[in-house]
This record gives structure tokens, C-alpha cells and sequence, in this order.
């Protein structure tokens, strides 16, 4: 028959100094108790650790332990306090389903957030501050094992955080999370902030006609493929020396390039998956050096568009094919993926990715993401992927939060 397991949960507070974990773990090392779980944190030189400890094969009672515990507590000017921890209580602790919040905010959001987390019964397990020279980026780690209705959660935080106009990302806790590799971005209205389709409507004076449609794609109403081939279809005449100033004038997305410049250098791998048309990601993945680009092909003939589409058309269902693909070829598992996207024809891409994020997207994109981030705060990706501000380099100035 196992023997009965008695477990203590030991909380110490206090100000914070070095060699106390020491002190304690001697302790418990003389009197042959194990550590079962640690978590320790400090706060403007305040300390929080708890031990939670198994006590069954001590060598004193466990009175005669917990005593020299609060006698070291006393010397070192800790408070020291504990609690019987039960075997049912051990087997709830060892099932948890952990997510991780990461917001970008201030006191409100944390009030607004937490709230709703009590309302839907996910327990925050930890709190701490990712950013060090100011309170810019929280991340919460959550215990959504008795939470009422995940779906519903996630869809209320993402919801306060558009009224916050904050971002916020909410992920399983695994050990990919941190851990991505390869990122996949859509090219108009979020790598690029512009809708390049408009401007070369404007161009071909069908500017009207042409915004109706790429509105009814974007939120979902008619299928990309139609879409597109009607809107093509109006550009019909188009002459190259169009296009190519339309490339000359195109313009980033405020923190793109430096978003880029970052990844490329702690090694990921990049590049362009685009409903758009390859006459223009081709040209940004030559400009800033991404690993690859799929796009729309314009046919061309006698220097002007002819109105057609060449080849298979990068719909809602091609991208996320794409990303299986290039993922399968580099190597990298799917959860090491990260899809960027604005629109309805990125909900399947987002959806296949590890970490789908939502850039200024409509509320059928979100559904299928991971994170919700604001237009011109790309920087805040960075931290959601667990880079550094050192990591991060010229870019690590900390701004206010939004």
C-alpha cells in the first residue's frame, strides 16, 4: 500500500536579501523534506516565495520542522506562515490548464482584465511585469481548468481590449510558446499601410467601384477569388509605368521594418503571404531581405494589365496551404509558426499558425486569433514572442503605455 503522502504549503515574505533561499533549502535538505513546487518573486526588494513541501519523509515531526523554518524566518526578519495542503488539493494543482494573458496597459486594464477572468472562474496564478523600465507589458498566467466557457473568455478579453485600445494576446502555456521560428505576414494594411489594390484603382480612375468589393471581401461578405477577379478585371489598361510608381510610394507599416530587421537578426525565418499581387511583395521581399513571398500574378501585356489573373489565386484557403508548405520545407513545426494578418482571407492562415495574431483586424479575424494588436504598435510583438528589450537593441526605447 503507498504510503500517505503530507504535503505543507509555506509562504515567506518579506525584505528581500541575498542567501535566503539558501537558508531555507538547508533546512529542508538536514530535516530530508522534498520541495515539491517553488515559486519565488521580488518587488521593489520585497520578497514572495512559497515552498510547497512533502513532509512525509521527514526526519522530525513536522511540527519540529516547521519550528526551525520559523525560527530562520524570525532571524533573516521574514514573516513566515503555511497551511496543510491535502492529496485532492495536490491532484487539482497537477491538472491544471494553464494559458498565458499578455497585455500591453495600465492599472485599469489589469482591473478590467482581472475581472472578467473572476467572472468566468480562470484563476491567475502569477503576475509579472516584462518590460523594466516601465509597466508597459504584463503578462498573467492563468488556470482556466474550472473556467466556465473558454471560447466565451476569450472573446470578452479580446472585446475590453478593443475598448481599451490596448493589445492583448492570450496563449496555451507550452514550450513552443516561446519558441517561434518562422513568421508568415500578409502584405496590404499590415506589412504595408496601404490597400495597394485602391491605389491602383485610383489610377485607372475606378477607384469607387473597386473599394466596394475589396470592402466586402475584407469583412467576409462575397469569396476573395470573385472579389478579385472582379476588381482585376476594372484595372483592365493599367500601364506598368502605373505600378511602378505605386511600388516607389509604398509605404511601411509604423515599426515594420524595424520589426523585421530584429527577427532576421536573432534568426528567424520571414516572409510575405499576400492576396495582393507579387508585382509588389516580390519588390519588399527583395527590399527587406525576407526569405520568401507568395502572391497574386498580374498578366501583362504590351506594358499594361489585361484585366486576368495568372495561376492559382492566394485565397483564405491557399494561404493556409502555404503555410503548411513552407513550414514542411524549413522544417519547423507549426506551433514555431506565426501568421500577421488585417483581413477575412487570413482567418484559415492565423488558424494553422501557432500564434495567429489580429493586426487592426475585423471581429471575424479575431475569432480565429491568438492576439489583437492595434494599428502602428508592431514593436508589441516582440514581447509576445519573449524577446528582450536587450534583445531588441536601438528599438528597446520603453514608450508609455496606450
Amino acid at each position: 500500500m503507498d504510503e500517505k503522502k503530507d504535503f505543507v504549503m509555506v509562504t515567506v515574505s518579506g525584505p528581500d536579501q541575498p542567501g535566503i533561499t539558501s537558508s531555507f533549502s538547508r533546512i529542508l535538505v538536514d530535516n530530508q523534506v522534498e520541495i515539491v513546487d517553488i515559486e519565488q518573486a521580488s518587488l521593489q526588494d520585497f520578497l514572495g516565495l512559497s515552498f510547497l513541501l512533502d513532509m512525509s519523509g521527514a526526519k522530525q515531526s513536522k511540527d519540529g520542522v516547521l519550528k526551525d523554518l520559523l525560527f530562520e524566518a524570525s532571524r533573516l526578519r521574514l514573516t513566515l506562515n503555511f497551511r496543510l495542503f491535502s492529496e485532492k488539493e495536490m491532484k487539482a494543482r497537477n491538472s491544471k490548464n494553464l494559458f498565458i494573458l499578455t497585455y500591453f496597459g495600465q492599472t485599469q486594464a489589469l482591473a478590467e482584465i482581472s475581472n472578467i477572468l473572476a467572472e468566468e472562474n480562470a484563476n491567475i496564478e502569477m503576475i509579472s511585469n516584462l518590460t523594466r523600465h516601465c509597466a508597459m507589458c504584463v503578462e498573467l498566467t492563468i488556470n482556466v481548468n474550472q473556467a466556465k466557457n473558454l471560447s466565451r473568455l476569450k472573446s470578452r478579453v479580446l472585446a475590453k481590449s478593443h475598448e481599451l485600445n490596448i493589445d492583448l494576446a492570450l496563449q496555451k502555456m507550452e514550450a513552443y510558446r516561446k519558441n517561434k521560428r518562422l513568421v508568415f505576414f500578409d502584405m496590404d494594411s499590415t506589412l504595408v499601410d496601404m490597400e495597394i489594390i485602391d491605389e491602383m484603382a485610383k489610377r485607372a480612375g475606378v477607384f469607387k467601384e473597386v473599394s466596394r468589393i475589396t470592402e466586402k471581401a475584407m469583412r467576409g461578405d462575397i469569396d476573395f477569388e470573385e472579389s478579385l477577379t472582379q476588381r482585376v478585371a476594372l484595372l483592365k489598361g493599367l500601364k506598368v509605368e502605373e505600378l511602378e510608381k505605386i511600388r516607389g510610394d509604398m509605404k511601411l507599416s509604423e515599426g515594420a521594418e524595424d520589426l523585421v530587421d530584429t527577427l532576421k537578426r536573432l534568426g528567424f525565418k520571414l516572409g510575405l503571404v499576400s492576396g495582393g499581387f507579387d508585382y509588389f511583395s516580390d519588390f519588399l521581399r527583395e527590399k527587406l531581405g525576407l526569405d520568401f513571398s507568395y502572391a497574386n500574378q498580374l498578366e501583362i501585356k504590351n506594358g499594361a494589365l489585361t484585366g486576368k489573373v495568372l495561376g492559382k489565386i492566394v485565397d483564405n484557403t491557399y494561404k493556409a496551404k502555404i503555410v503548411n508548405l513552407v513550414s514542411s520545407e524549413q522544417g519547423i513545426l507549426l506551433d514555431q509558426t506565426v501568421a500577421i494578418g488585417d483581413g477575412a482571407n487570413d482567418v484559415l492562415m492565423l488558424g494553422q499558425a501557432g500564434l495567429g495574431i489580429a493586426y487592426n483586424a475585423k471581429e471575424k479575424l479575431e475569432r480565429a486569433a491568438n492576439m489583437s494588436l492595434g494599428r502602428a504598435r508592431l514593436k508589441n510583438i516582440l514581447y509576445i514572442l519573449g524577446i528582450s528589450e536587450e534583445e531588441m537593441g536601438d528599438w528597446s526605447v520603453c514608450e508609455r503605455p496606450i
